[in-house]
């Protein structure tokens, strides 16, 4: 598993490389120091282990995945995905985090009802899996959670090149990079609350929130079709 992830070394070249860009409390020298305390993997998933993927689609606010979900070996989340008060729905565990670097360091209050700018902070006993590219510019993700109780890992650009390149799908989701990421983990895999976007009505996007309607950086039709083809081989299977 660790393959996929950049070492303490690497990541402090990269943090190092310039002077601090981004007004912080703390010094480069703590932010490099804290980095290595948190790029830790405590868990290695097995390949005979179950995995539940986790998505955010509004579909899930009628479903009572809870218990199904929790009872899988691996629970990974995407973003900033809620749990309290969604138990029924969603379940209460959560052992891999996949985080886009937007929702990271970035305040999105503006776009997402639920926002909560100490969201990530307050998380204990997760790995964040960061995609950030460049990479330095997670180094806000560290400014901002500094005092989070969670890992923080950093996902290898390589990993993603090869995966578009693979696809041929440009901008790959946060989403897909979970799937794809947990295919290299486990042969059994299950989504939950996976849409790709087909929602009509952008209140129905995230089961968790409301969405002021902006433009998404990417094409969902490609990945659907995808993960369409994932599910007809059996290699994972959509809830």
């Amino acid at each position: 598993m660790s393959k996929h992830f950049y070492t303490n070394n690497e990541v402090e070249s990269v943090f190092r490389g310039q002077d601090l860009q981004y007004p912080s409390q703390y010094s480069l020298d703590e932010l490099v120091k804290r980095m290595r305390e948190l790029n830790h993997l405590d868990t290695e998933v097995q390949n005979n282990q179950s995995v539940a993927i986790v998505g955010n689609s509004g579909k899930l606010k009628n479903e009572e995945y809870g218990e199904l979900i929790d009872s899988y070996d691996i629970v990974i989340r995407c973003n900033l995905a809620r749990v309290e008060g969604y138990e029924k729905s969603v379940g209460t565990k959560t052992d891999f985090r996949f985080i886009a670097g937007k929702s990271f360091w970035r305040d999105l209050s503006e776009n997402f009802s639920a926002y909560n700018d100490n969201f990530l902070t307050s998380l204990k006993n997760q790995h964040f899996i960061i995609k950030a590219k460049p990479l330095y510019t997670a180094i806000q993700g560290i400014i901002k959670n500094f005092n989070t109780g969670a890992k923080i890992l950093y996902l290898r650009q390589d990993f993603i090149d090869e995966s578009e390149r693979v696809l041929d799908i440009q901008d790959i989701s946060l989403g897909l990079t979970a799937i794809l990421m947990a295919l290299q983990w486990s042969k059994n895999i299950s989504l939950f609350g996976f849409n790709f976007w087909q929602e009509k009505d952008w209140s129905d996007r995230h089961y968790f929130e409301n969405i002021k309607p902006y433009q998404i950086g990417h094409n969902p039709l490609p990945e659907k079709l995808y993960v369409d083809k994932l599910v007809e081989q059996n290699l994972v299977k959509m809830h």
